[in-house]
């Protein structure tokens, strides 16, 4: 039997053990209201009916420079054409080049009969020769009272006749040859040896390759990244390792309708004339400049017709504010109209935030402290 003293013992065990079970519910409630309460609040959709400000993280507008590489695959073309029409009537001796052929500034394309105009020269030499030295003997006269003036007047007009009829002797003689004014590429030929061409008919097309142009074939979305005078670098099948240094000398006002894109012309220096027309190549522009600019990050609907941020202002109220963007680029969205530098943007938790929603900033984040 157990006796009244242990009975005591046993009742009082038990009391301590329902107290401790009552105030370990107690904590393990406590410590649930705490978490349900924190996960409340951390949730938007579940803070804005409790009437609690919606946690979010912000960064202000700031001017910053932008930097963006628009790549684009091309050719190469040559910078200008150079059209050369025969000048002479002669028969043509020796055409020493073909179409495609590169030749170099002042090389030999076209050579015709010259004995005509050889001699025509020789002519208009000797005939120089001596109405230079009749004018100076008549000046002599002059001087002795032997010759009036007149007669010095006539002999002067008989010498600059000859000397004008010189020098269209040896122009024509220069051009029973016909060079290349630059390096260039043979692009058409329409002489041949033996054919006597008439005066002003086409003789050679050439593309002259120094300076050399890639034309880059870049996408109608980057329209508003290529301007004038940007520098770029320009790789090529034919040359690989080498890196070419350009600048952007013209870019074509209308886009493919079929490929969608718009011819960007980078001229090349090509003084070693490596570069011909139809290699292939890469082009990377390298575009940049200072914009007040935004996380692309905290941009809505950034690619659609509306595309929106969150501000939030002093009173810690977020507001939707629609936005002109410009340039992407480093992830930051440059900013044309709708914000002023400083602004404070909402860049974390503005999925479910609604316009003039009242919110929490930067918790779990450094950023903006206040």
């Amino acid at each position: 039997m157990i006796d009244s003293q242990e009975l005591r013992n046993i009742l009082v065990r038990r009391r301590i053990d329902i107290v401790l079970g009552i105030l370990l519910t107690l904590v393990v409630l406590v410590a649930a209201v705490v978490m349900i309460k924190y996960l409340l609040v951390t949730d938007a959709t579940k803070a804005r009916p409790l009437g609690q400000p919606i946690p979010v993280q912000t960064l202000p507008a700031t001017v910053t420079t932008l930097h963006e590489i628009v790549g684009a695959s091309g050719t190469m073309a040559e910078s200008t054409d150079a059209f050369l029409t025969n000048r002479v009537v002669a028969r043509v001796s020796s055409v020493p080049v073909e179409v495609g052929n590169v030749v170099q500034r002042g090389a030999l394309l076209a050579q015709m009969d010259d004995s005509y105009y050889a001699s025509a020269v020789e002519h208009a030499r000797t005939n120089r020769d001596h109405t230079s030295a009749q004018l100076q003997r008549m000046l002599a006269m002059q001087a002795k009272g032997f010759a009036s003036a007149v007669e010095v007047e006539q002999a002067r007009t008989a010498d600059t006749a000859a000397k004008e009829a010189l020098v269209e002797a040896e122009f024509n003689l220069s051009c029973t040859k016909m060079t290349a004014p630059a390096p260039a590429i043979v692009l058409q030929r329409n002489i041949n040896p033996g054919e006597i061409p008439s005066v002003g008919s086409a003789g050679f097309k050439l593309g002259i390759i120094v300076p050399i142009y890639m034309v880059a074939q870049v996408s109608e979305e980057k329209i508003g990244s290529v301007h004038l005078g940007m520098e770029g670098d320009v790789s090529t099948d034919g040359f690989p390792g080498v890196v070419f240094k350009g600048k952007v000398v013209k870019v074509d006002g209308s886009v493919n309708d079929t490929t969608r894109t718009f011819g960007v012309y980078i001229s090349i220096p090509n003084e070693d004339e490596r570069l011909i027309p139809g290699i292939t190549g890469y082009a990377r522009l390298q575009n940049q400049h200072m914009a007040l600019a935004v996380p692309s990050t905290s941009v809505i609907d950034p690619v659609g017709d509306r595309a929106t941020v969150f501000v939030v202002d002093g009173d810690k109220h977020a507001h939707a504010r629609a936005i002109r963007r410009g340039l992407i680029a480093d992830g930051m969205t440059e900013i044309l109209d709708g914000l002023e530098e400083g602004e404070q943007v909402v860049t974390v938790g503005m999925q479910e935030l609604h316009d003039k929603d009242r919110v929490l900033l930067n918790q779990s984040g450094p950023w903006n402290k206040r």
